[in-house]
């Protein structure tokens, strides 16, 4: 095929995902994830595949971009493609699906047409008991202000953005919403250290906190990324290998590791957060998503942290692991760590958070509490609707 009738085509194509400003000529790794979630699609739409297996294809899509992801996958349906649709989301289920299969634990539960799979259905299969309510009661948080952030603006090029001001008490959980892009995840990673600051001052407990990651970490300010099979994970080594990643100094003796004290360590965290693996030394890529996240999450917790960031904590999670993870942050918040929780599913963040910040534009745009807490409102301020 010439060059310029290809061109013509893959246009075609991506602008049917979505994409329709996307040079084609620009390197695949230099895309957003959403994108390079697009244009795995538009390779499916382009080959006409007869069969496509969709695993999680949401999970880093939002807004119009997931509106375009259910209208691809209902044209392939139609030019005749098998689709497997393989999602959490069970809204997105009901919507999509002409029959549900559900599997719990690597075993197939039952097989049915959609309309016989409320959502109720669907969970108390995929958990093995009925849920009556997702998210446990919010601890009291304590007067004790543990994270303090003034004037603080992550570095952004040639924006200018307005800084934030943030305090986070302990036994505190704040949400952080808005749309992807929004600069939530950049406010975390500030936070963190992981990202470079333009301006502000950053306090734990009172004390100063350097711009860097090391200087974070030491204040006990740590972040379970967004990204745990590049950033929180290194997917060739164990799960114990990667539990203990933190903490080295505690399972090595001069420089070495020590496989017995690696296994010790995280057999503690396994039963705390319930990982299953099935064996220590079994290499974390081999692992489920949710548990790859616990595992994430345990390095983390090793460290004792007086403030825990976390992003899209539940990302490529079963039902039944969202609810783990939800009694985790909690039983964190009630013993006094100050939380602060990226989601892009806004029912996790108002089901966890005392308040939310929600962002726009790169900045925070607004603050939620109370009674204002809830979807509608959280929308109207990310997308700046004055109605608020």
């Amino acid at each position: 095929m010439p060059l310029v009738e290809e061109r013509t085509q893959v246009r075609d194509v991506l602008a049917r995902v979505g994409l329709g400003s996307l040079d084609p000529a620009v390197p695949a790794g230099e895309l957003s994830l959403a994108n390079q979630q697009l244009v795995e699609i538009a390779r499916a739409l382009v080959r006409r595949s007869r069969v496509v297996i969709l695993d999680e294809p949401w999970a880093v899509l939002s807004g119009d971009k997931l509106a375009g992801l259910h209208a691809v996958v209902a044209e392939l349906a139609a030019q005749g493609s098998a689709v497997v649709y393989i999602s959490h989301l069970l809204d997105e289920v009901a919507a999509l699906a002409d029959d549900v299969t559900v599997l719990r634990d690597g075993r197939h539960v039952s097989t049915g047409p959609a309309g016989g799979y409320p959502v109720d259905r669907i969970v108390t299969e995929m958990v093995g008991r009925s849920v009556d309510s997702m998210f446990p009661p919010r601890p009291e948080p304590a007067p004790d202000v543990v994270l303090s952030a003034r004037g603080l603006m992550p570095r952004s090029g040639s924006r200018v953005l307005a800084p934030v001001d943030l305090e986070v008490r302990a036994g505190e959980i704040v949400g952080v919403a808005g749309l992807v892009g929004s600069g939530r995840s950049r406010l975390l990673r500030t936070l963190a250290g992981v990202h470079p600051r333009e301006a502000g001052e950053v306090e734990v407990d009172g004390r100063r906190v350097g711009a860097s990651l090391r200087a974070a970490m030491a204040a006990g300010v740590v972040l379970v990324p967004e990204e745990r099979k590049t950033e929180g994970l290194v997917l060739d080594l164990s799960v114990a290998a990667n539990a203990t990643l933190s903490t080295l100094s505690e399972v090595a003796t001069l420089g070495w590791r020590s496989a017995r004290a690696e296994r010790a360590a995280v057999a503690v965290e396994a039963d705390r957060l319930r990982i299953r693996a099935a064996d220590p030394d079994q290499e974390v890529r081999q692992l489920s998503g949710s548990n790859q996240q616990k595992v994430a999450i345990a390095r983390c917790l090793r460290v004792h942290p007086r403030v825990l960031l976390l992003d899209e904590p539940t990302r490529g999670v079963d039902i039944g692991a969202k609810a783990e993870i939800y009694r985790i942050i909690t039983e964190l918040a009630a013993a006094g760590m100050a939380i602060v929780l990226v989601s892009s599913e806004l029912p996790e963040v108002l089901g966890l958070a005392h308040r939310v910040l929600v962002c726009r534009g790169g900045q925070v745009a607004g603050e939620l509490s109370g009674a204002e807490m809830n979807e509608e409102n959280v929308m109207h301020v990310a997308v700046g609707s004055g109605r608020l």
